[in-house]
């Protein structure tokens, strides 16, 4: 009966078996470390529930093995999340530092250039300087990736082009001007230099 089971149950059912001796747990306590039902677990491990890509990536978190060892074709499946590694802070650059930033590239963004010394609305001391002092150096240019507020929420900054103007103006998220002021908004993404 096994092998009528996709590979990703199989898979599961071989690593649980492994995994749940070796880290001495039974399906309740996967479940409440998982923050699951004692049956989700057991429906997956019993192909009752179709085991999604999600659901893969969590078991494998939690099991301690790549994901693709449950699912070998769950990549494909993924949302295009690419992991960006943070080694070191601006405020003091001779400490390590270790952070984990998670960039989605599958928003439906654009990219603007900023072609001249941009400072954050309210905010006078920080500015977004660098080639942008320069604005005619041909050696590097800077662009703000921007999207709909609704499609990226975890930004602290935003682009706002208020009413009457052509110019784009950056806010802190906090402080956004009134909506009656402001023509259209969009979400920073990021910056980038080139």
């Amino acid at each position: 009966m096994s092998d009528e089971l996709p590979i990703a149950v199989q898979n599961l059912r071989k690593i649980w078996a492994s995994k749940k001796i070796e880290m001495h747990l039974n399906q309740s306590e996967a479940a409440k470390a998982l923050g699951w039902s004692q049956g989700a677990i057991s429906h997956y491990l019993c192909n009752q529930t179709e085991l999604g890509a999600l659901a893969v990536v969590k078991l494998a978190n939690f099991l301690d093995v790549d994901p693709s060892e449950i699912d070998p074709a769950v990549v494909s499946k993924l949302p295009n999340i690419r992991q960006l590694k943070i080694t070191k802070k601006s405020c003091d650059i001779t400490k390590s530092h270790t952070d984990i930033v998670y960039s989605r590239d599958d928003i439906d963004s654009f990219y603007v250039e900023l072609n001249e010394v941009m400072a954050i609305e309210n905010h006078p001391t920080v500015r977004l300087t660098g080639p942008l002092a320069n604005p005619d150096s041909p050696y590097m240019k800077c662009y703000a990736r921007l999207c709909l507020p609704s499609a990226f929420t975890s930004n602290p900054m935003v682009a706002v082009r208020l009413k009457k103007e052509k110019n784009l103006r950056f806010y802190l998220k906090a402080e956004v001007p009134e909506s009656k002021t402001v023509h259209t908004m969009w979400a920073v993404i990021s910056m980038h230099y080139q």
